[in-house]
């Protein structure tokens, strides 16, 4: 039986439900959840404060994605996944890189990068979304079409469009 994950808390946003995991004070997970009724296990924690400066990370994103201040993160993945992730989070709101361009940077390949890109646990944060392919949108969250590509163009227009305003 796969079981779904448990959530500390649901945010509701602009491209659906996001479901938020907290290991204490730190934030360890963030899933797009879809637009339906997210049908899911949600299990609070004692560390509200926490839930409240992610969603108010949430929020500040989604009203302004130029001004966020990034809740603590802890992340569980290999030192090449960090790697890459790290590079992800120099993309600046509103801009893209290709596969290619990072994996030129970081000496690998566009494979590897679309690789741990999929693995990101903390998309919005880790801005995987802002890395596409040469010859188009690209993947995301392991998929190139249906809602998980319309959620990652709705953000690179929310981002470019927030940028155009400053």
């Amino acid at each position: 039986m796969n079981q779904k994950p448990p959530f500390t808390a649901i945010f509701t946003s602009p491209v659906g439900y996001l479901g938020i995991c907290l290991e204490g004070q730190k934030l360890i997970g963030l899933k797009f959840l879809g637009r339906g009724n997210p049908s899911v296990d949600v299990v609070a924690e004692e560390s509200s404060g926490m839930n409240k400066a992610v969603n108010s990370a949430l929020n500040d994103y989604f009203i302004n994605p130029q001004h966020v201040v990034q809740p603590e993160i802890m992340l569980d993945g290999t030192e090449y996944q960090r790697k890459i992730w790290k590079a992800l989070t120099q993309i600046r709101s509103g801009e893209t890189r290709t596969y290619g361009d990072i994996a030129r940077e970081l000496k690998t390949s566009p494979r590897a990068v679309g690789n741990a890109c999929r693995r990101n646990p903390v998309p919005i944060f880790i801005p995987c979304h802002r890395v596409v392919s040469k010859s188009g949108g690209g993947g995301f969250m392991g998929h190139t079409t249906g809602e998980p590509l319309a959620i990652k163009k709705w953000l690179l227009v929310h981002e470019q469009e927030a940028a155009a305003d400053d």
